[in-house]
């Protein structure tokens, strides 16, 4: 991983090539809302209805829609579909988006030629492909949405949609049920779009990558532990698997019963798969984990009481306990810390970074070693299977865009000090030779994120003005129906925050 941005220069060539807005996400990727029948590529671009009947016809158009293909056209002649404003925005900025890393990586670097085959018209199978099964979710995080959660329906359902306005100081209904496309209320059996992706499944299984499960909170959906059981009976050594997950399900049982489940995908298996070949053992058969790894997903956007308000429901210290007992009794699943970067993200951005460093040392190269496993085989004697030593703890710093008046860029100038000191800490904690410090793609990410909030400060002032009306407005409302107390909860934030009240 320490080659991140040599991957990234090579895809950036190869992009170029074929055209200034070429991005191999348009094609390899796919992120699908099974709850309610919404698609995009990466999470970067808005979500669009796929056609309910297509799908009964053709269950590829789950990811194979018609906006996508035009997107996909557009691409090819060099134009920039609006939907990617996410991406030109950074480059246009002189930095470097997630169009140009994502293409670098392993899966989409595997797709291409599916890619050329494709061009805009066929349909493809992502080789990275996310699902959410269920909007179940126990949580009600600050920027999230009653069609995510719940637990948020819930509440809107009780008190009614956020009040705020639009760039026009029009009146704006906030989560509102009646506008939000919310999921089907049928059982998910009975929903057409799991249906459909059941169906698809078995054809796509064998060229799929990475295969991430979102929520809601996938804990609380019995078709994760259903994909986890039909990985152990189909191994597949070149899939990565990943559950986005808050770690803290209503249900303590519910992270023993995944633990057990991530148990079996780790145990050795001697199977023959006739899809794949294994050039260096000239046949079809294979002695390995059912997966390449697990990866787990944890939402975290601050640390302590910091996270616990911006994710509302979250018990930080269960989280963390839970996070070592995954470590702990795996060997090869790693933890990736989502921190979707907001305005609250900004005073304990060190802090969080602390955390990471922490779990770093602890699961590091030197303290993780390499484990060997016996085979027992009564056939033959096989030597142990081998688990390397890999870097078992990441982390991602995406920005939030949307309620624009959570984006970092919401805050004063002054809060800038923040981020450039949480650079500095990294770049102080860059040896990465056993695993432990700060890579130069995550420093570069950080980095591009202090540029997005400087940037930001050029917004047309009255915009901004509307959108720290939005902040204090919707904070009070917040504090009002959570019994939380945004003052108390962040003291680096109460002078700014009460000016605006």
């Amino acid at each position: 991983m320490s080659n991140y941005n040599k991957l990234a220069d090579d895809a950036e060539k190869q992009l170029n090539n074929i055209s200034p807005s070429m991005c191999y996400a348009k094609w390899g990727q796919a992120s699908i809302h099974l709850t309610n029948g919404m698609t995009q590529s990466c999470y970067h671009p808005p979500l669009h209805k796929i056609d309910i009947s297509a799908i009964r016809r053709n269950p590829a158009a789950l990811h194979n829609t018609d906006q996508k293909k035009l997107e996909r056209k557009m691409m090819l002649q060099g134009e920039r579909p609006p939907g990617c404003s996410y991406c030109w925005k950074i480059e246009d900025l002189g930095g470097r988006s997630d169009r140009i890393y994502r293409s670098g990586e392993e899966w989409a670097q595997s797709s291409r030629k599916d890619i050329f085959d494709a061009l805009d018209t066929d349909d493809i199978v992502p080789r990275y492909l996310e699902v959410n099964f269920n909007q179940a979710c126990n949580f009600k995080c600050m920027y999230c949405s009653p069609h995510l959660s719940t637990a948020w329906e819930e509440e809107v359902q009780l008190f009614g949609p956020y009040e705020a306005v639009d760039y026009d100081n029009r009146p704006l209904k906030h989560n509102d049920l009646q506008y939000l496309d919310m999921p089907l209320k049928v059982a998910n059996k009975d929903n057409p779009y799991v249906e459909a992706f059941w169906r698809w499944w078995p054809e796509i299984y064998r060229k799929l990558e990475v295969f991430r499960m979102t929520g809601g909170e996938p804990l609380m959906d019995a078709n994760t532990f259903k994909v986890m059981d039909y990985i152990y009976k189909n191994p597949n050594k070149w899939l990565e698997v990943s559950v986005t997950s808050n770690l803290c399900p209503p249900k303590d049982d519910l992270i023993d019963k995944f633990i057990e489940k991530l148990k079996n995908l780790e145990k050795i298996q001697i199977w023959h798969d006739p899809h794949r070949w294994n050039p260096g053992s000239g046949n079809h058969w294979y002695v390995n984990m059912a997966l390449k790894n697990f990866a787990l997903f944890v939402s975290l956007d601050s640390i302590g009481s910091h996270a616990e308000y911006i994710r509302y429901g979250l018990n930080y210290t269960k989280m963390q306990k839970n996070v070592i007992k995954v470590l702990e009794n795996t060997v090869n699943t790693s933890i990736t810390f989502i921190n979707t970067f907001n305005a609250l993200s900004v005073p304990r951005i060190k802090g969080f970074l602390e955390y990471i460093l922490e779990l770093r040392t602890l699961y590091s190269k030197e303290n993780q070693g390499t484990k060997h496993i016996p085979i027992h085989d009564e056939n033959y004697n096989h030597p142990d299977f081998v688990v390397p030593p890999v870097q078992r703890i990441w982390f991602d710093i995406p920005l939030l865009r949307y309620p624009a008046w959570q984006s970092i860029h919401v805050l004063p100038i002054t809060f800038d000090s923040y981020i450039e000191e949480a650079i500095d800490f990294m770049k102080s904690n860059s040896d990465t030779e056993n695993f432990i410090g700060f890579y130069d793609f995550e420093i570069a990410k950080m980095e591009r994120n202090l540029s997005f909030m400087q940037e930001h400060y050029k917004l047309d002032p009255e915009k901004l003005a509307i959108d720290r009306f939005n902040f204090a407005n919707y904070f009070k409302e917040y504090d009002n129906r959570k019994g939380t107390s945004f003052t108390k909860t962040f003291p680096e934030l109460t002078k700014f925050y009460q000016g605006l009240l």
